[in-house]
């Protein structure tokens, strides 16, 4: 039985950063073995465990045959006599396919060290072709790493993939895995990407253009991507809650029309309250010519004590609140 340290890690280290995780690979061993010594096997479809002190990740060497589309019917062997350069092979880039032994010995049979010193993304073998998501991984690594350059025979293999319509098959949280990670980098590199080799079908559609962006908040930059293809990119992925709410708020903005009459601006300021008031106001910091149009309607409306006027009224309450939005408008755009 032999450990190893593989992937990221061991890259980030050669690159001289500092390892967000570090997985392990396990050469020689069983699950059962791996069972005896303490470990908990976590994996469903291979075996993963966490060690029973670190908790970190271990893996047992592993070789995989597709059988079917994406990345949900493959066979997995993992029995003792699988070797660490077979492993490496399945792995999808060079630079990611390196070991460290535990004397820190590199095994690198695919010369990702190389690739590393001259900044190339290269693909290891026609493995990488089995699942579509690495197609993404790509452009998620360009996001991250941006002075890297693809190899041209990596450049073929993501045509081919996107010439698959593999991409179909994948699922929304693998993907979304990979949109986020990008979201927090240069996410712009990776829209480069998938927009180069038409990756977009069925996820990121409609990627006409990039805009320059003007917020490290990924949010931001989803509205900002969202706004520039009229709001029709990626409609198919499902994005999380917190990207929903500042998408909706975004696109009220962009489509505010001041000269509209007083009843289309009493629609367009009743949705705003006292849940949303932080979020209204942290989003009009990137619409300054509405900022102080819009700004003192919302604060005033938003945070206006309706319950000592409803009281008084002889009216329904929602007859309440229209009058008294609409006092706060005239008021503050005579």
């Amino acid at each position: 039985m032999k450990i190893y340290k593989v992937g990221g890690a061991v890259r980030d280290e050669i690159l001289g950063l500092e390892p967000k995780d570090t997985d392990w690979l396990v050469v020689g061993s069983s699950v059962a073995e791996m069972l005896k010594l303490g470990y908990k096997k976590v994996g469903k479809d291979f075996p993963v465990f966490l060690h029973p002190e670190t908790n970190e990740e271990y893996a047992l060497a592993r070789k995989e045959l597709k059988s079917g589309y994406g990345y949900k019917d493959f066979e997995f062997i993992f029995t003792p006599d699988v070797t660490i350069e077979e492993d490496l092979s399945r792995r999808d880039l060079t630079i990611n396919a390196i070991a460290k032994d535990s004397n820190d010995m590199l095994i690198d049979p695919f010369n990702g060290q190389s690739d590393i010193k001259n900044r190339i993304f290269r693909h290891v073998s026609d493995a990488f072709y089995e699942d579509p998501l690495r197609a993404l991984r790509v452009a998620r690594f360009k996001s991250q790493m941006p002075n890297f350059d693809i190899h041209e025979s990596t450049k073929v293999a993501l045509r081919k993939i996107s010439e698959s319509d593999e991409l179909k098959f994948l699922s929304n949280d693998r993907v979304w895995r990979e949109v986020e990670k990008s979201l927090h980098s240069k996410f712009e590199e990776f829209l480069y990407v998938i927009k180069e080799y038409n990756l977009s079908h069925p996820w990121l559609t409609s990627i006409d253009n990039i805009p320059s962006f003007i917020s490290d908040k990924p949010e931001i930059k989803w509205c900002q991507v969202s706004e520039i293809n009229k709001f029709n990119f990626a409609l198919k992925l499902d994005i999380p809650k917190s990207y929903d709410r500042q998408l909706a708020l975004w696109k009220k903005f962009c489509n505010y029309k001041p000269d509209r009459d007083i009843s289309y601006k009493i629609d367009f300021y009743s949705a705003f309250s006292r849940n949303n008031l932080e979020e209204t106001k942290y989003t009009l910091n990137f619409f300054s010519s509405l900022q102080e149009k819009c700004l003192p309607i919302i604060e005033e409306y938003s945070n206006f004590n309706f319950g000592e006027l409803f009281s008084k009224e002889n009216k329904s309450p929602e007859t309440v609140k229209i009058e008294k939005l609409k006092e706060i408008i005239e008021k503050h755009e005579k």
